[in-house]
């Protein structure tokens, strides 16, 4: 995180007031409002971003980046007390990361952010985004809990803007204690947006759906694969590189039950494009 001046904000005086939860810049009650309302407008513009848009649309199902999450992410760059300079794609990636943690039952989905913050040598630099995730944890004096009211009141600012539209399914939300249903994760870069037959999320036009290979797989955040059926209903495995430790992964669709033994492989040749490709 950056400790670049920022010539956008207005002075402020060291003392800070805990009001509510949050913690407030001191200096009165109007620069506190003017603040806020500059966080906010540089928090939504961030947003806009087409980087940070592509990343929002590959999560359909709003698994990582609902409204809450999203809302808790502001919360923390306050709390954090940065700077509108720190408002950048780095913080946003590692504010939604601790907000999963501390949010979602279920760990792979959030696992994607790591494409998305760190590029292409993702698997190399894992350890250093954890490590600013515990700085930027340490820097809001370790509170990362964020009630819904407190996000509600970060929403109610911007009634009608589109981050709080992002309203997670019922069948995508609760506490998983048992199977559930498995749906497809988020999506990484190159991708297209993962289908979901919970939601009927994209609208598929075309049974067939090349998409390239996806990227090597994390011990414990298997990297998400892509949704490929031609034709409807057979399974298709995906093959990637494991940059890690050599050779090549075989992933199984999401809708591919395997019990545990061997298994032999069958190598047949490509199959031909569907119609209309």
């Amino acid at each position: 995180m950056s400790d670049t001046q920022d010539l956008a904000t207005v002075p402020v005086v060291a003392t800070q007031v805990k009001l509510g939860g949050w913690s407030r810049q001191g200096g009165g009650s109007g620069s506190v409002h003017q603040r806020r309302h500059q966080e906010l407008q540089a928090f939504l513009s961030l947003l806009e971003h087409s980087f940070l848009q592509e990343f929002l649309s590959k999560d359909p199902c709003f698994q990582i980046s609902d409204k809450y999450l999203l809302a808790m992410v502001l919360v923390y760059f306050r709390r954090a007390n940065l700077k509108l300079s720190e408002y950048t794609h780095s913080n946003l990636f590692l504010a939604l990361f601790l907000a999963n943690d501390m949010e979602e039952d279920v760990e792979d989905p959030k696992c994607v952010i790591f494409l998305w913050a760190l590029g292409k040598d993702w698997h190399l630099r894992v350890s250093d985004f954890l490590h600013q995730r515990d700085n930027l944890w340490a820097r809001m004096g370790f509170r990362a809990m964020v009630s819904r009211e407190c996000c509600e009141e970060v929403m109610a600012k911007e009634r009608s803007h589109w981050a709080w539209t992002r309203e997670r399914r019922p069948q995508h939300g609760g506490a998983q204690r048992g199977p559930k249903a498995r749906v497809p994760l988020p999506g990484p870069p190159s991708l297209s947006p993962p289908h979901c037959s919970l939601c009927g999320w994209p609208p598929s036009h075309s049974h067939c759906r090349h998409q390239p290979r996806p990227l090597p797989v994390l011990t414990k955040c298997p990297s998400p694969t892509p949704d490929w059926h031609c034709p409807p209903l057979q399974a298709c495995l995906s093959v990637a590189e494991d940059s890690l430790v050599g050779g090549f992964l075989i992933i199984p669709p999401p809708q591919l039950q395997l019990e545990p033994g061997t298994y032999s492989l069958h190598i047949f040749p490509k199959p031909p494009p569907c119609p209309g490709h």
